[in-house]
């Protein structure tokens, strides 16, 4: 068996699971009366619809979460659902807006999500935490860091609560703090988070977990601002090798790591494979009918081509945030 067909196979077993899955979801919520699949999805409780959805975001079609989730939060309301679930209803909105670059409507949900979520739970929960790691990020598209690392700092009080510094749970958290200081231009400062970030992902998930490859490229990306190519290509490949493993050889999700690798292939002078890169990441995204981080790829695409070090810009950081999921 080639290349070529292992990676098709493993593309549809992903596949094949990822069926499964929703299938699964809907029969632990309900979804399923008197030995027969609900027909209309208006009749789906809501815990199901939303589970749905965030399948479907997971894989990046947000076009078809976001009938599910919208409806989700419809029917929470109408049936008085508690606080709890609306604020989830909210919070996934609010990450599904974000990653359609509707930013207005993804800080308002989130903020309506977190004062729910603050007022059905106790004070330092954990899961106040991760949604305010989810406004950090929308603050962040926004350009308003001051209002992001604000949000990041409460979120690392509320987890130290109840978890050491070097608990991998925390490990999100310092990736994201990296994340940020990388769009501020605080190269040194950042590559110590993900340093830091990294030696907890790696015993927590493994080398071959697509959250570490997640990592690995925006690590790799960070070393292309250094100007150190080789060790950005070693983590790029890698974590190219593992989201193609998993989602497939052309997805919209790994174009981000495309464009990475293009810019690493343009400084060495591979301007053929740089170029192929780039075509590859902008037919990827064109097919999710996303026009508004297309356009936003097209830029990046403009800065890399003359090779310009934009790639810590306010486009990259827009076009690598909404069209990857966060964790």
């Amino acid at each position: 068996m080639n290349q070529k067909d292992k990676t098709n196979r493993l593309t549809q077993k992903s596949k094949t699971h990822f069926v499964v899955l929703v299938l699964g979801l809907v029969l632990l919520n309900g979804g399923i009366a008197d030995g027969k699949l609900w027909q209309d999805k208006k009749s789906l409780p809501c815990k199901t619809l939303r589970s749905m959805a965030r399948v479907y975001m997971a894989y990046g079609e947000y076009a078809k979460a976001q009938p599910l989730a919208e409806l989700a939060l419809t029917l929470a309301k109408r049936e008085g659902a508690c606080d709890s679930e609306l604020a989830m209803c909210r919070i996934d909105l609010a990450t599904l807006y974000k990653n359609q670059n509707k930013l207005l409507d993804a800080e308002k949900m989130c903020e309506l999500g977190l004062k729910l979520q603050e007022r059905a739970l106790y004070k330092n929960h954990p899961y106040i935490a991760h949604t305010l790691r989810i406004l950090s990020s929308i603050y962040q598209e926004q350009g308003r860091y001051r209002k992001a690392r604000s949000a990041l700092d409460k979120a690392m009080a509320v987890m130290l609560e109840s978890h050491t510094e070097n608990d991998k749970a925390l490990a999100p958290f310092w990736v994201d703090i990296a994340g940020l200081l990388v769009a501020q231009g605080n190269f040194e400062e950042a590559e110590g988070y993900y340093h830091r970030a990294m030696t907890l992902i790696n015993i927590s998930y493994g080398p071959d977990h697509l959250y570490t490859a997640n990592v690995l490229g925006s690590v790799a990306k960070l070393y292309t601002l250094q100007g150190r190519y080789n060790k950005a290509e070693e983590l790029i490949d890698r974590a190219i090798a593992t989201q193609e493993k998993i989602y497939g050889p052309d997805h919209h999700l790994i174009a981000p790591s495309w464009l990475t690798k293009a810019r690493v292939c343009q400084a060495k002078g591979n301007y053929v494979h740089s170029e192929k890169l780039i075509k590859k990441a902008l037919a990827s995204v064109r097919k999710t009918g996303n026009m508004a981080i297309y356009t936003k790829l097209e830029r990046r695409v403009e800065e890399i081509r003359a090779g310009k070090q934009g790639v810590s810009g306010p486009v990259a950081k827009a076009v690598d945030s909404e069209i990857t999921t966060p964790r």
